[in-house]
């Protein structure tokens, strides 16, 4: 086995506690009084810093700028994923929708 495959493995089995623990965050965070219109953003940005974290913790920080730039464009994308996968890209979908129908736009989407 590679080091590319190892390296997506572990990135795919890092991604499914992310699925089940940024909700989690995202509820106690409500609790703590984030506004309920902010929850899929707060789970993309948890997502994000929680694979940064992990890929940081686990992973070689040598190399050069341009390997750097590579894994903070995956982090970033993997954290959009997730996030959108644990908030529920749907639900996000139809609040924005009806936030729109109430303020006479129709909305982004």
């Amino acid at each position: 086995m590679d080091d590319v495959t190892l390296r997506d493995s572990v990135a795919l089995a890092a991604g499914v506690p992310l699925v089940v623990i940024v909700p989690a965050l995202v509820e106690l965070a409500k609790r703590q009084g984030l506004p309920v219109r902010w929850a899929g953003v707060a789970a993309i940005v948890m997502a994000t810093v929680l694979l940064a974290v992990g890929d940081v913790a686990l992973g070689d920080t040598s190399g050069d700028a341009m390997r750097w730039l590579v894994r903070v464009a995956t982090w970033l994308l993997g954290g959009l994923v997730y996030g959108l996968a644990a908030a529920g890209l749907y639900s996000q979908r139809a609040m924005l929708a009806r936030r729109g129908d109430a303020s006479g736009d129709e909305g982004w989407m």
